[in-house]
């Protein structure tokens, strides 16, 4: 398990890598929600602490809203990026997001995040998104 923000900041830095995608503060959200679900699926923990708020344009953590709100729309700077987490787990499974949805558009990764379960209830309802419902939906739908 890892700070949040450090998993944001290790996907900053990937996005900066070989197969170079842009990454925006609304993208940075949705990977670390589907990183979450599938570190539950691949590892049965979560990769971080943290929950998720169900906003309009899908899952988003307040921690990592607050600190990367700065760049609004636009593209998040190599600065922000790190090299490396202290959990090769988690740093694992966030290599594997980027490979498999870096190159989704972050309104491509709304739509995908809308069409879960997780969201969806906790939006309807206006609740926060559980990683107990995460890991619910994930582990029983992969």
């Amino acid at each position: 398990m890892v700070d949040i923000l450090d998993a944001a900041r290790y996907l900053v830095c990937l996005s900066y890598g070989r197969k170079r995608y842009s990454l925006t503060p609304l993208k940075l959200q949705k990977l670390l929600y589907l990183a979450q679900g599938w570190s539950f699926v691949w590892d049965d923990i979560a990769a971080f602490e943290d929950d998720f708020c169900a906003w309009q344009y899908g899952p988003v953590n307040e921690r990592v809203y607050e600190y990367f709100k700065k760049y609004g729309r636009s593209e998040i700077p190599e600065s922000e990026g790190i090299l490396e987490l202290e959990d090769v787990d988690v740093e694992d499974t966030l290599d594997a997001i980027w490979r498999e949805y870096g190159g989704i558009s972050a309104y491509d990764l709304v739509e995908l995040t809308h069409k879960q379960e997780p969201w969806r209830h906790a939006y309807s309802e206006g609740i926060r998104i559980t990683n107990n419902s995460i890991k619910e939906y994930f582990q029983s739908t992969f």
